[in-house]
């Protein structure tokens, strides 16, 4: 005589509901991978919230100094004029096709702007090229109305050896080139000229590697910190 079915097994196979919310599921994820094929991602945005993310998190943009007890009000204010300088960047800047060479940061007293490509400068020499001049005459624009108390201007090379009339080594390079940034800042952007300072590093402080071609390019670079004179004095 055969045995009863015993009365608490389950059937046999999926429940119905199971497979109808699998079905959901992979429709729901076409769906957000059709939207991502056919959105654009802007860098430089990008770039900006992976680094408010990243200071969120504690891990600080390279250089960036250390201000413990800012205030929640502060934050969003600051937040806010960076994202109005990120929006307007990414707009006249997306028009020139350059827009994936400038990167922006939030600091703990005020904005870092990172310009680096191996089309900046010609080989070993400090004259901006008309690609560079495009780019900094949108920034200038940008910040010349922006109450800022300090603008420096950074020059970074990578550590190609080199030793002309001009320039002895790359702290020369590097010191020329982030003059001749300030001077075009001050004499064609607009700038106020008692903000701006210019510093040379050389190869000293790299962001990458200097072993390949592509790092020594992000190693060549003009970085433009736009800060308050003072922590009591910040605003943001």
């Amino acid at each position: 005589m055969a045995k009863d079915k015993c009365p608490e097994c389950p059937p046999k196979g999926a429940p119905a509901w199971m497979v109808t919310y699998g079905d959901m599921m992979t429709l729901l994820l076409t769906f957000f991978v059709l939207i991502v094929s056919f959105s654009q991602t802007e860098i430089i945005k990008f770039k900006a919230a992976i680094a408010s993310v990243q200071e969120g998190l504690g891990f600080m943009p390279q250089h960036a100094g250390v201000l413990p007890d800012i205030k929640l009000e502060q934050n969003v204010e600051k937040a806010q004029i960076v994202q109005e300088m990120i929006e307007e960047l990414s707009e006249s800047l997306g028009q020139t096709e350059t827009m994936e060479m400038v990167e922006v940061y939030t600091t703990p007293t005020g904005v870092q702007i990172v310009i680096s490509d191996p089309l900046l400068f010609e080989s070993g020499r400090a004259d901006l090229r008309d690609r560079f001049k495009t780019i900094l005459d949108e920034v200038s624009r940008i910040i010349a109305p922006m109450e800022f108390s300090d603008i420096r201007v950074e020059g970074h090379t990578d550590n190609v050896p080199i030793n002309t009339t001009f320039f002895p080594s790359n702290w020369e390079l590097s010191a020329a080139r982030a003059l001749a940034v300030t001077k075009y800042m001050a004499f064609e952007g607009g700038v106020d000229p008692a903000k701006l300072s210019a510093i040379g590093y050389g190869e000293y402080r790299p962001r990458d590697t200097n072993e390949t071609a592509e790092g020594r390019a992000r190693n060549r670079r003009v970085e433009i910190f736009l800060e308050h004179a003072s922590e009591e004095e910040t605003n943001f």
